[in-house]
């Protein structure tokens, strides 16, 4: 039986969802100026025609690193012709192959895609050179690139690079030969803090939801909930007002706030879970079968349960990315550090 009142819109509290999304750019960067200003320095040249600075961009996720860029990048594309901006994430395409193949495809480049690396970048070069245009190219999750020599290659071709990852080392092994090559300048984005959060996610629901629907106060408990990350905080505003929806209420209230921050921090954890390897995983879900475990027993244990164990420098590694990435808490130094989620 039809239940009347069911599509009814009075309990409405968002007007519109795009604020609340990954896809929303909205046009103050909040608490990133320095940042900008850093990078804007750096890619200027190409406005004269010259080669922009190679940048390296760290920070854990959801400080603004990939928000900052694409926003620096709408910005040059309509300050200049001289330049093509083409963002291509590492972990979707981790060969060179893959990577080329992206580049060309976003710039329309009519080729044939089963060709070489080699040929597709001399067809790429060659394009760039019919039109007179710079290229500068953003590689995020750059860690995940299978062989570091393209980064040397779009080097030699006079690309400008922005380098992004979640880790301060992520190119600490790469080759001396690429590392002089590149010749980074490096940007370093912080978490947030609460009142810088309370900022970001306070312009979010000004822009999202129905006016009075969100009182300040809660707003200020879901940025203490983020924890730096303003994917997390304005996860938990998205979760806060369908909670509140869902109740036919027009105000969002604590407990829709408190219930919507489990949902985000789950949420968040298996989205990074997913872009991980699968020795990551095993060491996560080891980690969460104990309340505290030592770095030495937790590599033990690793070790018991696979045919094919990581190296010990290889699951230092890792579980630096791990806590970089705020999967895992790390205690004491780090030949006796302890874990625990």
């Amino acid at each position: 039986m039809f239940m009347a009142g069911m599509f009814d819109l009075d309990a409405t509290i968002i007007r519109n969802e795009i604020p609340l999304t990954e896809k929303f750019m909205p046009q103050n960067l909040l608490h990133r100026e320095g940042q900008m200003q850093y990078l804007a320095s750096c890619l200027k040249p190409v406005v004269a025609g010259r080669t922009p600075r190679n940048v390296f961009l760290f920070g854990s996720t959801g400080v603004g690193k990939t928000s900052l860029l694409t926003w620096m990048f709408e910005e040059l594309e309509d300050t200049t012709d001289n330049v093509k901006t083409v963002y291509v994430n590492c972990w979707q395409n981790t060969t060179p192959h893959a990577i080329v193949s992206k580049i060309v495809s976003d710039l329309k480049i009519f080729t044939n895609p089963k060709k070489q690396t080699k040929e597709l970048l001399e067809d790429l070069n060659a394009y760039l050179s019919r039109y007179d245009k710079k290229m500068i190219l953003a590689l995020d999750e750059v860690d995940r690139i299978q062989d570091y020599d393209i980064l040397y290659d779009f080097t030699r071709s006079g690309y400008g690079l922005v380098l992004i990852s979640n880790d301060e080392f992520a190119l600490i092994d790469v080759d001396q030969r690429i590392k002089s090559s590149l010749s980074l300048e490096t940007v370093e984005f912080k978490g947030y803090t609460v009142n810088e959060m309370f900022d970001i996610l306070k312009d979010r629901c000004d822009h999202a939801f129905m006016v009075g629907a969100i009182t300040d106060p809660l707003i200020k408990i879901a940025a203490l909930n983020a924890d730096g990350d303003a994917r997390v905080g304005i996860e938990i505003l998205r979760k806060a007002a369908l909670f509140a929806e869902d109740e036919s209420k027009k105000i969002i209230d604590k407990e829709h706030i408190i219930k919507a921050k489990k949902d985000a921090l789950h949420l968040k954890t298996s989205q990074i879970l997913g872009t991980l390897t699968k020795e990551h995983k095993i060491l996560y879900n080891l980690i969460g079968k104990k309340e505290n475990i030592t770095s030495t027993d937790l590599f033990a244990e690793y070790k018991t349960i696979t045919t094919t164990p990581i190296s010990e420098r290889t699951y230092r590694k890792y579980m630096t990315q791990l806590v970089t990435l705020r999967l895992v808490k790390a205690d004491g130094d780090v030949r006796w550090r302890n874990y625990s989620l």
